[in-house]
Parts: structure tokens; sequence; C-alpha cells
């Protein structure tokens, strides 16, 4: 049998069938509270994210290692695109990389002078 757990709106703990506390705003959004404590910091306008104790919290300061763990991402390789740039085709680029760095240096000193 699977229990149908909800989540505090506040603390972001889990909440069982049958606990909680439910409060119903006027513009009819429910929001589901664990305990009295929550329900007060959430009517005295506390910021979840400043109480250590709440999920959010622990969201935004990385202290959750198991969620940390499971998402780790793999990098996509980039693949190599040749592009011509302004001014220069692609094969006077390629033409100028192959060129020997003692025929570029020449160039180089030439162009300086």
């Amino acid at each position: 049998m699977v229990l149908k757990t909800e989540l505090c709106r506040f603390s972001g703990a889990k909440i069982y069938p049958g606990k909680g506390i439910r409060f119903i705003r006027s513009d009819s959004q429910v929001f589901l509270f664990s305990n009295s404590k929550c329900k007060s910091y959430f009517h005295n306008r506390l910021k979840p994210a400043k109480l250590a104790w709440t999920a959010m919290y622990r969201k935004q300061h990385k202290k959750d290692i198991h969620a940390e763990a499971a998402k780790k991402r793999r990098r996509t390789t980039k693949r190599p695109y040749s592009r011509s740039i302004v001014g220069a085709s692609l094969e006077v680029i390629q033409k100028k990389r192959a060129e020997k760095p003692e025929v570029r240096d020449a160039a180089r000193e030439a162009a300086l002078r």
C-alpha cells in the first residue's frame, strides 16, 4: 500500500495522510503545513529561506548532499566547427595554420618594420 504524502508549504517536510494543517486563502489557494510552528511562521510572513531547519534553506546553502550526488551532470563535448572570419576565407586561415613557425616569424617581423 502506497501512502500519498504531501509537502509542507513552509518547511518542505513530508506530511502523511491525516496529519498537518490545511489553510485555504481567500483567493482559494490551498496551503498545507506540517505543524503549528510552520503555520504561525507563514502567517507572520517569515521567509523559510532564512530559517536553517527548512528545506528551502538547506537547498540554497547546498547542505543537502543526497540530492546533489544524484544530480551529477555529464558535460557535453563541443564538436569542432570551422568558420571563416570576415576578411579571410577558410582556405587562407588553413594555409596560415600550416605555415612553419619560421615563416610566420619572418612575416611578423616584416609587418612590424
